[in-house]
C-alpha cells in the first residue's frame, strides 16, 4: 500500500503539473485573444502596424496587466520580425525565430520550460478574424516562482489526501485482519482442543482394541482347551462305553431272529463309534506349544493326507521358530477347515498350500482345482462351524480371510495374520 501510495501521488502530481501548465497556456491565449488580437488585425494586409494601432496596442497591453506577470513580451510576425516588445532593444527588429515560435504558427499554443533561469515560455498564435489563419505569435516569458508555489501547494494537498486515504485503508485492513486473527485464534484453540479430544479417544480406542485382541486370543486358547477336553471326554467316555457295549453284544447268544437284531445293533454301534472317533480327531489338535510354527502346520497337512488318502502340494517359506500359541492354533484350524472344505467340494483335486512370511505378516493360501463355489458370500457368512467361524476366529485376533472362487476354476482361500518376529529367530 505504501508503494501504491507513492505511485499514485507521483502520477497525480505529474498530472497536476501538466494541467497547471495547460491552464496557464490557455490563460495566456485567452488574454492574447481578448486584449491583443483586435489591435493587430492590420498585419493581415500590412507588414507593420500604423502609428495609431501601435499606440492602441501599447495602451491595451499596459492596462491588461499582462506585463505585471511576465518578464518578456514579444509579438512576432512571419519572417522573424518583432512587431512589439516590452524590451525596446528588440522591438521593431528582425530575429531568427525560435522553435517555439515556429511550432506556434501551426495554430496550437506551445509551452516550454527553461530550467536554467527558470522560466516558462508560452507561444500563443493570434488568428486572423477573417480567415482564421495564424496572423502573429505572442511570446511571453514568466518566472515560475508563483507557478511553483501553486504547484507545491497542489502537491502537498494531493500527497496529504493520498496519505490520509491510504492510512484510512490501512486502518480498515488492520481492523479486518485483527478481527480475522482473533477468529483464527479461537478456531485454532477449538481445533487444538478437538484434536486433543480425538487423540484421547484414539488412545482409548487403541487400549480397547488391545483389550479386545487379548480377550480374543484368550478366547481362542480357551476354546481350544474346551474342544480338546470335549474330544478327550468323547474318546474316554462315550467311545469307551460304545466299545464296551459292542464287546457285550459279541457274547450274547440267542435265536436267529435275535441274532439278526443284535447284528443290526452291533453295526449301528460300530458306525456310531467310527463317527465319535472321527469327531475326536477333528476336535483334538497336537500339542502345538512344544512344536515350531512350521512343524505344527506340516503336522496338520500330513494328518489330512493320511485321513483322506490325498496328496497336497506345499510351498513353505522361511518361518520363525517361535510364534504365539494363539497364532499356531488359529493357522492350524484354518488349514484343517480349508483342507476339509477342499476335500468336500473338490474331492481333493489339485490341493495346494502356499505359506509365506514377510517379517510383518504370515499368509496361508489353500487352493484346489475343483468345481468352485457359486455363492461365496453365503459360504463365508453362513451359519455353522465352517469357514464362517474360521473367518471370525482369524479376524478377532487382527487377521483377515479372503475367498476367491469361480465355476470350474477352483477355490482359493487366504488367511493373513500379523506376526512380527526377529528374522534371526526364524527356522
Amino acid at each position: 500500500m505504501a508503494v501504491g501510495m507513492v505511485a499514485m501521488g507521483t502520477l497525480v502530481t505529474s498530472r497536476i503539473e501538466k494541467s497547471v501548465t495547460t491552464v496557464k497556456a490557455a490563460s495566456v491565449a485567452f488574454s492574447v485573444n481578448n486584449f491583443i488580437a483586435p489591435h493587430i488585425q492590420e498585419l493581415a494586409s500590412s507588414e507593420q502596424l500604423s502609428l495609431k494601432k501601435f499606440e492602441d496596442l501599447k495602451h491595451a497591453i499596459d492596462h491588461s496587466g499582462l506585463l505585471a506577470q511576465v518578464t518578456s513580451f514579444r509579438i512576432w510576425r512571419r519572417g522573424g520580425f518583432i512587431v512589439y516588445s516590452n524590451e525596446p532593444h528588440v522591438s521593431q527588429q528582425d530575429f531568427l525565430e525560435s522553435s517555439g515560435v515556429s511550432q506556434a504558427w501551426s495554430g496550437a499554443v506551445q509551452v516550454q520550460f527553461d530550467d536554467d533561469i527558470p522560466l516558462i515560455k508560452v507561444f500563443a498564435p493570434v488568428r486572423d478574424s477573417a480567415t482564421g489563419s495564424a496572423l502573429a505569435v505572442v511570446e511571453s516569458h514568466e518566472h515560475v516562482s508563483a507557478l511553483d508555489s501553486e504547484l507545491v501547494a497542489s502537491k502537498w494537498q494531493i500527497w496529504l489526501a493520498t496519505a490520509l486515504i491510504t492510512l484510512n485503508m490501512m486502518g480498515c485492513l488492520f481492523v479486518i485482519v485483527a478481527h480475522s486473527g482473533r477468529i483464527i485464534d479461537r478456531q485454532r484453540l477449538a481445533l487444538v482442543e478437538r484434536v486433543s479430544q480425538l487423540s484421547e479417544i484414539l488412545q482409548q480406542n487403541r487400549l480397547l482394541q488391545g483389550r479386545i485382541e487379548r480377550a480374543a486370543r484368550k478366547t481362542t486358547e480357551d476354546n481350544e482347551r474346551l474342544l480338546r477336553r470335549m474330544g478327550y471326554d468323547l474318546h474316554d467316555g462315550v467311545a469307551q462305553l460304545v466299545s464296551l457295549a459292542l464287546l457285550r453284544l459279541d457274547k450274547v447268544k440267542g435265536s436267529p431272529q435275535e441274532r439278526d437284531n443284535l447284528h443290526k445293533i452291533h453295526k449301528a454301534l460300530s458306525d456310531a463309534l467310527g463317527d465319535i472317533r472321527n469327531i475326536c480327531k477333528g476336535l483334538l489338535l497336537p500339542e502345538v506349544r512344544s512344536m515350531t510354527l512350521k512343524e505344527a502346520l506340516m503336522f496338520m497337512i500330513r494328518t489330512h493326507e493320511r485321513r483322506t488318502g490325498t496328496t497336497i502340494e506345499c510351498t513353505i517359506a522361511e518361518l520363525p521358530d517361535q510364534a504365539p500359541e494363539f497364532v499356531k492354533i488359529a493357522l492350524c484350524r484354518f488349514i484343517q477347515e480349508a483342507l476339509n472344505n477342499a476335500f468336500k467340494h473338490a474331492g481333493g483335486q489339485g490341493q495346494r498350500i502356499d505359506i509365506a512370511w514377510n517379517g510383518a505378516q504370515i499368509m496361508v493360501e489353500v487352493a484346489d482345482r475343483g468345481p468352485g463355489i457359486d455363492d461365496i458370500d453365503r459360504c463365508m457368512r453362513g451359519p455353522g462351524l465352517g469357514l464362517a467361524s474360521l473367518r471370525d476366529r482369524i479376524e478377532s485376533i487382527g487377521g483377515d480371510v479372503t475367498m476367491n472362487s469361480a465355476s470350474n476354476a477352483g477355490t482359493r482361500i487366504t488367511a493373513s495374520l500379523p506376526l512380527v518376529m526377529e528374522i534371526s529367530d526364524a527356522a
